[in-house]
């Protein structure tokens, strides 16, 4: 749960200076105008940089994802596969619309929503790990 909330606050904070932040660019530099190769190699960059971390992630998860499919097979592979599809949605982002700013506040979310599914089979690994009466681990 904590994970959850300083997520949901770090998007907020970066949901505002998203939004200031494009304000005060205009408001300094009204006409901003670009070398165009830089930009779209920064465009790029963006691009590759979103895709990989997204990845990286993901990656990350298999290991939670393999302890919690000995404990409950079913709700692993369906957990699972909820998270792939979700994974390949944010993957194919950068290929129909990208933006800079806006691919940002996308990792966020995936951030957020990492931090959801990560709390939840938290919760689950740890009611069959714990015992109230004789518990297993230290908490």
């Amino acid at each position: 749960m904590k994970n959850f909330l300083k997520f949901s606050i770090i998007i907020g904070v970066f949901l505002s200076i998203y939004i200031m932040g494009e304000r005060m660019v205009n408001i300094i530099l009204p006409n901003h105008q670009t070398i165009a190769n830089s930009s779209l190699l920064f465009v790029y960059g963006g691009m590759v940089g979103y895709v990989l971390f997204i990845i990286f992630v993901s990656i990350l998860q298999s290991e939670g994802f393999r302890y919690l499919k000995e404990i409950k097979p079913r709700t692993a592979i369906i957990t699972k596969q909820g998270y792939q599809i979700v994974t390949v949605l944010f993957v194919m982002y950068p290929f129909f619309k990208f933006d800079l700013q806006f691919s940002i506040l996308m990792a966020l979310t995936f951030m957020l929503l990492t931090a959801a599914l990560d709390m939840i089979r938290d919760k689950i690994i740890q009611e069959h790990d714990g015992n109230t009466m004789h518990p297993k681990k230290i908490v």
